[in-house]
């Protein structure tokens, strides 16, 4: 638990995320964000004034139909997309403000992603998928080492950690995106259908692993998925449709 004690981290918080969360300290949150696409003459409304926040040590699961907009509100939150309206918000902070550089360098501190084809490096090992971003941000090798193991160890992998991704099962790959999108300790994992390309069996296992970060190491965590079994993992649930918050549970 030491060893991710980074993780867990007091959050300040601006008047304008106070106003559309009834529940303390949210990490990040979108307000009244819009996101207009382009193609010609035609418009296509991604996100129609979408509110929604992410409290500190919470699971919050977006789900709906695809093209309801729920990986678009994620982009929102990691950074990947700018609105077109409205603002985000990351600790008390509108980072649609960021140029591009900061938006990186805050991504690299801030934010974890995992994503649904798991995003490895196939010829690497855990050990080194997970040491990767570490070595990005120029990590000294002790450090890296003991973060990576740390980490590998938190998603019960420690003992593959010398396997290659191409060597192991579905399951055991995502576990190890997990791995990596903790390395660097942020304050935020935003997870893209990351029980999509998963049996049920597994999938559940993945979102156990979820629930335990939270629960047991404070971790917060926003998943985007369409399998109505994910819901029942989350303490706050939003419903998507055509690019708007049905509902917020």
């Amino acid at each position: 638990m030491a060893a991710i004690y980074g993780l867990q981290r007091q959050l300040s918080m601006s008047m304008a995320v106070k106003q559309i969360s009834h529940i303390s300290h949210p990490v990040v949150a979108l307000v009244d964000v819009h996101r207009v696409y382009k193609t010609g003459s035609t418009e296509v409304r991604a996100l129609d004034g979408v509110n929604m926040s992410i409290p500190q040590g919470r699971l919050v699961v977006i789900k709906g139909r695809s093209g309801s907009g729920k990986t678009t509100a994620l982009n929102m939150m990691g950074g990947l997309d700018k609105p077109t309206r409205g603002q985000v918000f990351f600790k008390g902070t509108d980072i649609s403000t960021f140029d591009e550089k900061t938006l990186t360098r805050w991504r690299r501190k801030e934010v974890g992603f995992v994503f649904q084809s798991f995003g490895l490096l196939p010829y690497l090992t855990a050990y080194e998928n997970v040491e990767l971003p570490l070595k990005i941000v120029r990590q000294s090798g002790g450090e890296r080492r003991a973060r990576t193991e740390a980490c590998l160890e938190l998603v019960g992998l420690g003992k593959r950690a010398k396997h290659r991704i191409l060597e192991l099962s579905g399951g055991e790959q995502q576990r190890v995106g997990i791995a990596r999108a903790l390395a660097n300790s942020p304050s935020l994992i935003l997870a893209d259908e990351p029980t999509g390309e998963l049996d049920f069996a597994t999938s559940m296992k993945v979102m156990d692993l979820f629930r335990s970060l939270v629960d047991e190491h404070g971790v917060t965590i926003c998943v985007v998925s369409h399998d109505p079994a994910v819901e029942e993992f989350g303490d706050k649930v939003y419903e998507m449709a055509d690019g708007r918050v049905l509902e917020g549970e």
